[in-house]
């Protein structure tokens, strides 16, 4: 069966979060899927995330300026970012091209009162047969297509 896998999934499962680890567990048979914005997202809240680690700064503008700014702090964010992107291969997950049309994600994000990233997300499961969802966003929740799959 396939299983698409979410920004919160992902960001769960590389900070060790239990719960991501254990819907891991229950889905590691399965055909599991992304999405290029899936990647891109966890990309920048990873690199966020470690940058903030690396220098205690948690105000957005002032992350960012030090991570363009420092060239240490950027490498080692950017080291974390390749880490995570040959995991997927290591980790079988297949990456979905960005394939629909921008009203196929309008009629998503007003069918399931969904945000435009959300929208793509789930217009992409719904165009390649995907029925199942690794996520821990609530708003997916009202998608009717689409089983959250949940820890435990």
């Amino acid at each position: 069966m396939k299983v698409f896998l979410d920004t919160s999934f992902f960001v769960g499962f590389f900070m060790g979060k239990r719960e991501a680890k254990e819907v891991y567990e229950s889905v590691v048979s399965e055909e599991l899927y992304t999405s290029l914005n899936v990647i891109e997202e966890t990309t920048y809240i990873l690199m966020k995330l470690r940058a903030s680690d690396l220098t205690g700064i948690k105000k957005h503008y002032d992350l960012m300026k030090e991570m363009k700014g420092n060239e240490k702090v950027y490498e080692k964010c950017f080291n974390l970012s390749r880490d995570f992107f040959f995991s997927l291969s290591a980790l079988d997950i297949k990456v979905l091209p960005l394939t629909l049309s921008w009203e196929e994600v309008l009629e998503t994000m007003k069918e399931f009162r969904l945000f435009p990233n959300d929208a793509l997300i789930a217009a992409t499961c719904r165009h390649h047969g995907i029925t199942r969802i690794a996520t821990f966003d609530d708003d997916f929740r009202r998608v009717d297509f689409l089983e959250v799959i949940t820890p435990g």
